[in-house]
């Protein structure tokens, strides 16, 4: 039963490197959109932080200043990242549920 509690582990890790990716490249298109700066560090600055989401929390506050210019496709891109992201949580909550019942269903074999 552990290497189940092992696989669960490594689908969770794979949505949140999945979601954590799909944050990225979404702000950093935005931030391009808006036309600031470096828009890979704010697509960085997003994912990181000392709570997990405060660095996209202080974008998306810092980020109202800037009004976006974003075409159709870059529209498309977005919304399909969107998605992916989704499945990542997806990933990531699916990964969980299964593995705090296989850790349960353990401790109830001993």
């Amino acid at each position: 039963m552990t290497w189940l509690t092992i696989v669960f582990v490594f689908i969770i890790l794979l949505g949140a490197v999945n979601l954590s990716y799909q944050v990225y490249k979404i702000t950093e298109l935005d931030a391009r959109c808006r036309g600031l700066k470096h828009p890979k560090f704010w697509g960085i600055f997003s994912i990181g932080g000392n709570s997990g989401s405060g660095g996209l929390l202080l974008y998306l506050i810092g980020r109202r200043k800037y009004p976006i210019t974003m075409n159709e496709e870059e529209r498309q891109i977005i919304e399909s990242r969107k998605k992916k992201a989704g499945v990542g949580l997806a990933f990531i909550a699916v990964g969980a549920v299964f593995m705090v019942i296989t850790i349960v269903s353990i401790q109830g074999n001993i």
